[in-house]
């Protein structure tokens, strides 16, 4: 692999016992990055420029296998769009701002769902934009397709697929055609029917009032993971009572595969040893790398371990202590929440951002503890992560004037599992990955990293469904790695390199 070289500035951030791997960025000269252009912003002498510019998640928007930068105007204006080389560096695209950005004011749910390896996508906010299917055309151009889809994509009849609907305010449908069935071009048009109402089930929390604003008190996610080990999928639903109240709730449903629509579901919470309703809000993740999901409450900071059957203990170790931060809490609820692994050992770390609030932090998983680290800016509108020079790790890329490349430098390797479903549009939703030492394959020591592959945000800005999952190995050279889709079907791959990419295809 060749790779670019910098004159560099290094930052290596405070945040590890001895003989533990530190979190080092390498701040790359723009002049060596080739992101020299100066953003211009929309002012009533130059109203082309960007409107309030906020940037998207980097991804391959012109199907070469290299990360873009996409920075958009929330409000107007286009976007400015950096296209990669795959070595670290950029080109402006020089097309100008509006040439290529057809989305309005938010940047979309990206979703290859035609499976060309080129992200589709489907539009979040504005008019004529929102719900709406958009077709790559193979350039890095979308072209607006009639059908809609708003929602998030979950298995809500147990069959292991995800091409169900959690729509806002805790409505869960059915769609029609299912996603599974699309071929390789989206319908004409998507029809989706209300099966039940998280309300229905759990009824309205007390004391909360209603309203009709979006940022109102509402049903919010619905995870949909296996977390007894059966392949039959429970939901964990959450309730958000308003965008700035910091107010959360959450319950786990389980279904009696016998029933049918919302006799089907039940409130679980308390048979998985878990507290139920106010003050909780459950996002699920193999802490213990024992093979299944244990639960992160993002309202406490504490976590609960699975014992490998669906039952949950609280550990005795945090996250964190919302109360003893002096900035206060990481997550209100507003904003994003995202799992990756940036010092690559294969345990991913916890980073939240606030979007309308100051909530952040980036908490690095060590092995049985977590600590918080500075240096990272807070705003998810200002910066992103993803491996931009193909060695695989994650690097991160901060908005400015002009952008500036944060290159990964910490001292472990990592690779690159895509996922290929026989249906296209199911991307990568509903997969189970394995990540084993070399010549380890299915041997519970032997376990580097483990996940499910659900929809963690709804189908709006700063969400991505291209099946190119990051994994990081440590100092492993060579990993096994095994794959079940929704299907059953199980693949595997011996010996897949570090600083490669590693394909299994259904």
């Amino acid at each position: 692999m060749t790779r670019t070289l910098f004159a560099v500035v290094t930052l290596g951030l405070a945040c590890c016992a001895a003989g533990e791997t530190p979190l080092t960025w390498t701040k790359v000269p723009p002049d060596q990055s080739g992101l020299t252009h100066a953003i211009e912003e929309a002012t009533k002498e130059k109203p082309a420029g960007l409107k309030y510019p906020w940037m998207s998640p980097l991804v391959d928007i012109n199907g070469d296998g290299h990360l873009d930068i996409l920075y958009y105007g929330h409000h107007g204006g286009g976007a400015a769009i950096w296209l990669g080389k795959g070595d670290g560096t950029f080109t402006l695209d020089p097309g100008g701002y509006t040439a290529r950005w057809a989305f309005g004011g938010r940047d979309p749910l990206w979703w290859d769902f035609t499976g060309d390896g080129k992200p589709d996508a489907v539009g979040s906010e504005g008019f004529g934009i929102v719900g709406h299917l958009f077709v790559n055309d193979g350039t890095g151009h979308w072209r607006k397709m009639p059908a809609r889809l708003q929602g998030m994509l979950l298995d809500l009849d147990g069959d292991g697929h995800h091409d169900e609907l959690w729509q806002s305010r805790g409505i869960a449908a059915t769609l029609e055609p299912r996603p599974r069935a699309w071929g390789a071009a989206p319908p004409e048009k998507i029809a989706a029917t209300v099966a039940w109402k998280a309300e229905d089930l759990l009824g309205w929390p007390e004391g909360e009032e209603r309203t009709a604003h979006p940022g109102g008190p509402q049903f919010h996610t619905a995870f949909s993971v296996d977390l007894d080990g059966d392949h039959r999928n429970e939901l964990i639903v959450t309730f958000l009572a308003g965008m700035f109240s910091g107010r959360m709730y959450a319950w786990v449903l389980d279904r009696d595969p016998q029933a049918q629509g919302a006799a089907g579901w039940q409130d679980a919470t308390a048979a998985h040893g878990l507290p139920a309703g106010k003050g909780h809000w459950y996002l699920p993740e193999d802490l213990d790398a024992d093979g299944d999901l244990d639960l992160i409450d993002l309202a406490t900071g504490h976590w609960y371990a699975n014992d490998g059957k669906g039952r949950f203990t609280q550990s005795p170790g945090r996250i964190y202590d919302p109360a003893a931060r002096r900035i206060g809490p990481p997550w209100d609820g507003d904003g994003e929440v995202e799992l990756l692994d940036l010092d690559n050992d294969g345990r991913r770390d916890l980073v939240m951002s606030g979007d309308h609030t100051g909530a952040n932090g980036v908490f690095l998983h060590l092995g049985g503890r977590f600590e918080e680290v500075g240096g990272i800016p807070a705003s998810r509108r200002g910066r992103k992560f993803g491996d931009v020079d193909g060695d695989g790790d994650l690097d991160m890329v901060v908005a400015g004037k002009p952008m500036q490349l944060h290159r990964n430098d910490t001292p472990n390797l990592g690779l690159r599992v895509r996922l290929v479903p026989k249906a296209t549009a199911e991307a990568h939703l509903g997969c189970e990955l394995w990540v084993y030492h070399a010549g380890k394959l299915g041997q519970k020591d032997g376990l580097v990293h483990y996940r499910q592959c659900f929809m963690e945000r709804s189908l709006h800005r700063s969400n991505v469904l291209v099946p190119d999952l990051h994994v990081g190995l440590g100092q492993l050279e060579a990993a096994d790695i095994r794959v079940r889709f929704p299907s059953g079907i199980v693949r595997e791959v011996l010996g897949a390199r570090a600083r490669s990419e590693a394909t299994l295809k259904e």
